[in-house]
């Protein structure tokens, strides 16, 4: 009788798990074919856990630490170009997290910072009925009854949402509309990242979180909403910019959910001005953007040897058909500076563009830099995307600003921290200086591992001041060597990502602009009105 129970109970127990393993294997289907969250995941562990498994059997048969980094520097060789098709074959938030992590040493291996600087932002529109779905769930009406007329073709696209033209109530306006399904998505990949980095590099996982911190925000759309507010708001008041600078009017009554309704400001893109001066050079950005251009030349060329900054890129990488010959052109700048080779440059372009100067472009960026030190130091908020699709050329000459889902609000302390380091950089190079330097910049709360006063002297420079001939020619790596960031504070990263967007404008039009210099005036002014 014993055994025949035991019997039953085995056979019972089987059928159990059958049940269960069928009911969940059901579940997972359903979820799979439902849920496209859930489907990306799955995906996602597809492709990544033969690796990471990979990592974990290398680490398992490793003797020593020494052992344990040389195996994984093999496996970082093999599998960081299988990682960056991997965020090109998924996109959406992975390629902007992978992009984020390519600027951080500190916790991410060279080899896949080098694949993922490759990435570029490429979203697709969504199809009309989920947008339209959207819009007349958060407005409380049909789109028919709340808008005069609405284009169906978006004016730009994102990764959490994309922007549309209406006339509301007869005034030209614009609605931004995320996405049913972002914050879904958002949620689903960062968790399959927090888990992968937390098997294979928890070095990183501090860094991620920041980042999910921070595109976090883009979701909050009534965030956002309330940046547009405050930042409209700072520049009608501020006499600087008065009929220079406009950003898009807020309108309540279209703003609720996942929807921001602002005013339409009408001109084209300071990219198609840009993309049109490059053209002119001979450069052919075929599909790519001039924001992801742009990055990827100072990662890739004159940053090629800042290698704690943005870390070099290997010195067998290929130059791509968009890239300039930075090779070659740091055999040039041997004889001839860089100012000299950009001044060549723009008188080359003036004859090939046939507009002659570009004295309206020149202008239109010195305004754009000043209004970026106005919103560091004066206003509530700083907008850390500068992206030249994001500016306009208005036809009555002024500048509009759009797009504010990349704010941050900085501390007295912070902002206090970074006007000190602007003005040290400003200064000529001296022993004092370089004192001063290393010294501000330590107090913005960036930590290297041996504290050496020459890198830190240097690396400020690097992020902030005009681009100097020596740099190119590499005769700086030795004191890069000399030490590494482990730590950068959210409010650096975001103020050097918005000076090197800036920069790199200047750049376009053969303009070698030192940001600090720019940013000094507003950070003594900021300084001088706090004390």
């Amino acid at each position: 009788m014993l055994r025949w129970s035991q019997k039953s109970i085995a056979r019972r127990a089987g059928r159990a798990l059958l049940g269960a393993g069928c009911v969940g294997g059901a579940g997972c289907i359903f979820l799979y074919s439902t849920d496209p969250s859930f489907e990306r995941s799955v995906r996602f562990w597809r492709h990544t856990g033969p690796i990471v498994a990979h990592y974990f059997l290398e680490r398992w048969c490793s003797t020593d630490e020494a052992d344990r980094d040389a195996r994984f520097q093999r496996l970082h060789s093999l599998y960081a170009a299988k990682a960056r098709e991997v965020v090109e074959e998924l996109r959406g938030m992975f390629v902007k997290v992978a992009q984020v992590l390519s600027v951080r040493p500190e916790a991410v291996p060279e080899q896949y910072r080098n694949e993922f600087r490759k990435l570029q932002d490429c979203a697709p529109a969504a199809r009309w009925d989920p947008i339209r779905h959207v819009l007349e769930r958060d407005l409380g009406a049909p789109v028919a009854e709340v808008f005069d007329q609405i284009d169906q073709e978006p004016l730009g696209a994102a990764s959490i949402g994309q922007a549309h033209r209406v006339v509301w109530q007869g005034r030209p306006a614009v609605v931004k509309v995320q996405y049913p399904d972002a914050a879904a998505m958002l949620r689903a990949d960062f968790r399959c990242l927090e888990l992968l980095l937390w098997l294979v590099s928890q070095d990183a996982l501090t860094i991620l979180q920041q980042v999910r911190q921070q595109f976090a925000t883009e979701l909050d759309y009534e965030s956002e909403a309330s940046h547009l507010r405050e930042l409209h708001d700072a520049f009608q008041v501020a006499p600087d910019f008065k009929g220079r600078v406009v950003l898009p009017e807020p309108i309540p009554e279209l703003t609720s959910g996942h929807v921001i309704g602002m005013g339409f400001l009408d001109g084209p893109k300071l990219e198609v001005a840009l993309r049109s001066r490059l053209e002119a050079l001979g450069v052919d950005l075929g599909k790519q953007g001039i924001g992801e251009w742009l990055a990827a030349q100072q990662r890739n060329g004159i940053n090629k040897n800042f290698s704690t900054v943005q870390d070099a890129e290997s010195s067998g990488s290929e130059e791509s058909s968009t890239s300039f010959p930075w090779n070659r052109l740091t055999v040039v700048l041997r004889w001839v500076s860089l100012d000299a080779m950009l001044w060549l440059a723009r008188k080359l372009a003036n004859l090939r563009s046939g507009t002659g100067p570009t004295a309206d472009l020149h202008s239109a960026l010195r305004l754009v830099l000043d209004a970026h030190g106005y919103q560091l130091f004066f206003c509530p908020i700083f907008n850390a995307d500068p992206h030249p699709g994001n500016i306009l050329m208005m036809p009555d000459g002024r500048i509009g600003l759009i797009d504010f889902g990349q704010c941050r609000r900085l501390t007295s302390e912070q902002k206090a921290g970074l006007a000190r380091l602007l003005q040290a950089v400003s200064q000529p190079v001296s022993p004092e200086a370089d004192r001063q330097v290393a010294a501000a910049f330590e107090a913005t709360g960036v930590k290297t591992k041996h504290g050496d006063p020459e890198f830190l002297a240097l690396l400020p420079r690097l992020m902030f001041s005009r681009i100097h001939t020596e740099w190119v020619r590499g005769d700086i790596k030795e004191t890069l060597q000399r030490d590494r960031i482990v730590e950068v504070p959210v409010h650096m990263v975001m103020a050097y990502r918005t000076a090197m967007l800036l920069r790199g404008l200047c750049l376009v039009l053969q303009e070698n602009t030192s940001v600090a210099e720019a940013w000094s005036p507003w950070a003594e002014r900021w300084l001088q009105a706090s004390s």
